[in-house]
């Protein structure tokens, strides 16, 4: 039986998108992980699965990012941030570590929720408004691929 992935569309537009130093927050096995980004991921199994595309892997929490201010030129958050919890907390991390030019990239296939903290492809624009500039979206059947700029600081 071949399984087919509903995200598949998404993979080469996120590819086009991770411009620069990337940084793929909740890497997993390293899936969307460009050669020479940086992977972080809690799970240890899926992070040396992932250093097959880049040794550059760390262990480490959404919420409290081990790299400095305005370093990556790139975020990548795919399908993680309903997971990590805590989401406007791993967005405001995400903000600090992104470079003033920087691009956060979400793909997201949640399901909407008033009851859960989640960002899903009906409410992302706005979950993301706060923290970031020039959100845009891409849908295709239950998923969207969310761009959004850091704000420029005044």
């Amino acid at each position: 039986m071949t399984v087919i992935d509903p995200t598949g569309w998404a993979a080469p537009r996120i590819a086009a998108l991770a411009r620069g130093l990337v940084l793929d927050l909740g890497c997993g096995d390293g899936r969307f992980l460009p050669r020479g980004g940086i992977g972080v991921d809690l799970d240890l199994e899926r992070l040396r699965a992932a250093r097959a595309r880049s040794p550059l892997v760390v262990r480490a929490d959404a919420h409290a990012l081990p790299f400095g201010d305005e370093t990556f030129d790139t975020v990548l958050a795919n399908r993680m941030l309903n997971a990590a919890g805590r989401v406007d907390a791993v967005l405001s991390e995400i903000a600090r570590v992104l470079r003033a030019d920087g691009t956060l990239v979400v793909l997201t296939r949640a399901r909407q929720r008033p009851d859960v903290d989640r960002l899903d492809p009906q409410n992302g624009a706005r979950r993301l408004g706060p923290h970031f500039a020039d959100v845009t979206a891409e849908r295709e059947g239950d998923a969207a691929v969310f761009v959004a700029r850091k704000k420029r600081e005044r």
